[in-house]
């Protein structure tokens, strides 16, 4: 089977290709462009580098989130654009569980860490010690300090995802102790074939049928919202 694995819900940008459980090419981009500019080129170099036409992909794999609302949504709009004219299905993950993929086998709680912006982080913990990461939350979007509330005093816990750096500041002020393996706070492409790998493709859906999985509501749609809200309760007085 030939897997075409991308990302574009944090911060960083990959895509890689793999067949048969090998990975035969990868890239990896963190660099402050936007994904619109590099999730396209990447996906098209990695068939390049792999000798592969779009046409002879058999599952395209991607984490919907939670994560950046606009890298999800080029993420999906792209992953749509791409297998709508072959019918290639796809496999849709949560890109909280594909950050604690690379931590198996490991005996610390895995605490999986996007960046929700204004405090906030979107977290989900993992049990990492068998052949899947086995979550021991539910994923939510939840502040710093009580992301670490139930961390005992002398438990070690393991942190990923483009959250890790401000989770590591809080670590740090509330002698919280923490590792991260270097290299590795964000999340490489190989994690999501090895999760898509392990995902029934009975899960798999359709071009049609793909979206993303939000945890709160786009903030432009918030806004609408509350203006809406806001007229609601002028009316009433």
């Amino acid at each position: 089977m030939n897997i075409l694995a991308f990302d574009a819900s944090g911060t960083t940008c990959s895509a890689c290709v793999a067949a048969d459980r090998k990975i035969l090419a990868s890239r990896y981009l963190n660099v402050g462009l936007t994904h619109s500019q590099t999730l396209l080129p990447m996906i098209h170099g990695v068939l390049r580098d792999a000798a592969l036409d779009l046409c002879q992909i058999d599952r395209i794999a991607l984490p919907v989130g939670p994560g950046s609302f606009t890298g999800i949504k080029i993420a999906v709009a792209t992953a749509k654009g791409l297998a709508h004219p072959h019918q290639i299905p796809c496999c849709p993950l949560s890109s909280l569980q594909v950050l604690a993929w690379p931590f198996l086998g490991i005996q610390e709680r895995v605490f999986a860490v996007e960046d929700a912006r204004r405090g906030m982080f979107y977290n989900a913990v993992f049990d990492c010690k068998g052949k899947v990461p086995r979550p021991l939350t539910e994923e939510r979007q939840i502040s710093v300090e009580n992301l670490f509330l139930d961390v005992g005093k002398n438990e070690h816990i393991v942190l990923c995802g483009d959250g890790t750096y401000l989770a590591e500041k809080y670590c740090q002020e509330h002698q919280i102790s923490f590792r991260r393996q270097p290299l590795l706070p964000f999340l490489p492409a190989e994690a999501i074939v090895a999760a898509a790998l392990y995902a029934s493709t009975d899960n798999d859906v359709s071009s049609e049928a793909l979206r993303p999985a939000y945890l709160r509501l786009p903030q432009a749609e918030r806004e609408r919202l509350e203006k809406e809200n806001q007229k609601e309760r002028n009316k009433a007085k």
